[in-house]
């Protein structure tokens, strides 16, 4: 079988509180999409399912897409896994380990405003119910700018927390910004992972850094397909790489 990533969708923020950043998308919107794509005939792909159609050993089926989160934001228990539960749709959620359950303070505040990140007992919660949570490392840094010591902490001590609150091995981890080279696939490989995932990237065969599609507040509602999803994909790469902006303020 020829390896291959199906069409891997990035959301961070589904939230009704408004802010000035690109990152947050309304209940509303989020769940027009998910509906559609139920309506269409879309099924989600676990992160093993994912993972097995990287390497060769799991034939990827039409309409088949995988929905995943960064940042593991609160609000998401009420307005965005309910309705994939709804539908029958599953989801990877991606975790800032130092943060659970505390105020977004690694970031940026657009607006001055701040957001609350899932508890441990919310994941737990959800994690018997089909969502599967991962590492996005220990504090959110971009690895890309740190030592080999510190960028590999990061990525042991986020895998080493979710092991001792979810009681589970996490498999995948989620670069920050989607920054990431070989260096970083092969200290995540070292931490325990099996596979990684980056944004707007194009894929080179591997596993270690698999792209995905950004959703922003003008995706559309088939996020990244149609007939103008190349452009959508293309526009939201571009947003993506302004968040080295946020990196920088945050040093």
């Amino acid at each position: 079988m020829t390896p291959c990533v199906p069409r891997i969708l990035c959301y961070h923020k589904v939230d009704r509180r408004l802010e000035l950043g690109v990152t947050r998308l309304s209940p509303r919107r989020f769940a027009r999409q998910i509906e559609r794509l139920a309506r269409d005939g879309w099924r989600t792909l676990t992160l093993d399912e994912v993972a097995l159609c990287a390497r060769g050993q799991r034939v990827l089926a039409p309409r088949e897409l995988a929905i995943t989160f960064d940042d593991a934001y609160r609000a998401l228990r009420d307005h965005a896994f309910p309705v994939l539960e709804a539908h029958g749709f599953t989801a990877t959620c991606f975790v800032i380990t130092a943060y659970a359950g505390r105020l977004n303070r690694w970031d940026v505040a657009y607006g001055g405003r701040r957001f609350p990140h899932l508890a441990w007992r919310d994941m737990r919660r959800w994690h018997s119910r089909g969502i599967t949570f991962a590492s996005h490392t220990e504090t959110h840094p971009r690895l890309t700018w740190m030592t080999d010591a510190r960028a590999a902490r990061e990525l042991r001590q986020s895998r080493d927390d979710l092991v001792r609150a979810l009681d589970t091995e996490p498999r995948a981890v989620s670069y920050p910004f989607g920054a990431c080279g070989r260096r970083e696939h092969e200290l995540a490989r070292e931490a325990g992972y099996e596979a990684g995932f980056t944004l707007g990237a194009s894929w080179n065969g591997d596993v270690m850094a698999m792209p995905r599609h950004p959703v922003y507040p003008w995706s559309l509602p088939h996020p990244g397909l149609g007939r103008l999803g190349a452009l959508e994909r293309a526009v939201a790469t571009i947003a993506n790489r302004a968040s080295v902006g946020t990196a920088l303020l945050q040093r």
